[in-house]
């Protein structure tokens, strides 16, 4: 499906006057930076060089294993819906057993959140691996934008998105991102900082823009549905799952709270 028509068409008048104006600016800005660039080139140079014998074999490593995942008859659009609701699944039927049995600590002991993160952060990548096996097997079927438009905006969003995702884990810390919660690593006050300032659930917010700039980029209309199944998804997840599992756990930690500072005994005042 195509439009066939950029809807930017009518700003490219006035972009091609502000490229007129800013040219001289830019040519200067160039000239001083010039040198700036090679030598930042020629020191991502040296550390590629001394990281290749420690990330070479992990990305072959993390090709090996994509190679490894399975694949299906089905339609892959299908396949990468369905991967998306799964791993939603997966944390919150992997929370709420923890928080009511846990397992995983009794396996683990304390290293079980970080491990547990590791897991779910594995999870994501598998989800991540056939959303983007569909969006690439679909590009241009929904043409919004020129390729240079589409280019832009798609990298915006996805940046904006990946650094949004990580000023939330610089905001929770790893306990707080995985479902720290349910391994009684229990917050004495909800985060109201850095991106709580804007969003209530930041994450999922980043994990969304992320994937809406990868549609825009590809100008995919798998990419378009697939993005609003992600925000379907999230939206029942903390409306129906995540959120009450959530008050539940703060809910009964006030209780024993209040259960122990009611059994603490007044002391006697003391009359000389």
């Amino acid at each position: 499906m195509s439009t066939g028509n950029d809807i930017l068409e009518p700003l490219y008048p006035y972009l091609a006057q502000v490229q007129s104006l800013a040219s001289p600016y830019i040519s200067q800005l160039e000239t001083v930076a010039a040198p700036l660039i090679q030598d930042a080139k020629i020191r991502v140079a040296d550390l590629q060089e001394l990281a290749a014998p420690y990330v070479g074999p992990l990305f072959e490593y993390a090709e090996r294993v994509e190679d490894a995942l399975p694949t299906f008859s089905y339609p892959i659009a299908y396949v990468a819906a369905a991967a998306i609701v799964l791993h939603v699944a997966n944390y919150n039927l992997t929370a709420q057993l923890e928080y009511h049995t846990r397992i995983f600590t009794k396996i683990f002991r304390s290293p079980a959140v970080y491990l547990y993160a590791l897991y779910l952060i594995a999870s994501a990548l598998v989800r991540d691996h056939y959303v983007m096996q569909a969006v690439e097997g679909d590009v241009n079927s929904y043409i919004l934008f020129s390729k240079e438009a589409a280019k832009l905006i798609g990298h915006t969003l996805i940046t904006f998105g990946i650094l949004l995702n990580l000023w939330t884990l610089k905001a929770l810390g790893i306990k707080g991102m995985y479902n720290g919660d349910s391994f009684g690593h229990l917050m004495d006050a909800p985060v109201s900082g850095g991106p709580y300032r804007f969003f209530n659930d930041p994450q999922y917010v980043g994990t969304t823009l992320a994937l809406l700039g990868y549609a825009v980029k590809c100008q995919s209309w798998t990419g378009y549905v697939l993005t609003a199944v992600l925000f379907t998804t999230f939206w029942i997840s903390v409306k129906f799952v995540e959120g009450p599992h959530m008050n539940r756990i703060y809910a009964n930690k006030g209780k024993k709270t209040t259960a122990a500072q009611g059994s603490k005994k007044t002391p006697r005042r003391k009359f000389d």
